[in-house]
């Protein structure tokens, strides 16, 4: 299933044909090497962010063109809740300093609200929200 997304991107199809290594363990070796990095808290604020921003921009776009609507309704949900934490983490920043692993919870946190499978950030909207936006409307 990895193996089958990474061939529709170039960059890791060169990856495989100039070093002979399969695509899947490319990836698994960056995304292993980024999460030893969040783990160790060294660049992880860019990382987790980049991470939230980055996917989500990807999957957005390639959304955009899909004729369905159901997974643009999905993305735009996440944009709306990934604004609203960011948001929240601003004002509470001072929290970040005290809590062990923020940003290793964060990254799980975003990716939770991203996946397809989970739809966190749809549950997240259409309970919490979506019904503090009516109340104050």
């Amino acid at each position: 299933m990895a193996d089958a997304h990474l061939a529709k991107i170039p960059l890791a199809q060169a990856f495989q044909e100039k070093t002979r290594v399969p695509k899947v363990y490319g990836a698994a070796g960056v995304a292993g090497a980024g999460l030893l990095l969040v783990f160790l808290n060294i660049g992880a604020a860019l990382l987790v962010n980049l991470t939230g921003f980055g996917y989500a921009a990807f999957a957005s776009m390639q959304a955009i063109e899909t004729r369905g609507q159901q997974d643009d309704a999905q993305w735009l949900t996440y944009w709306v809740v990934f604004g609203m934490f960011n948001v929240l983490e601003y004002f509470a920043g001072f929290v970040v300093y005290w809590f062990p692993f923020y940003y290793l919870a964060k990254l799980g946190f975003l990716v939770w609200m991203m996946m397809p499978s989970t739809r966190g950030a749809e549950r997240l909207y259409y309970s919490g929200i979506k019904p503090l936006v009516l109340h104050v409307r």
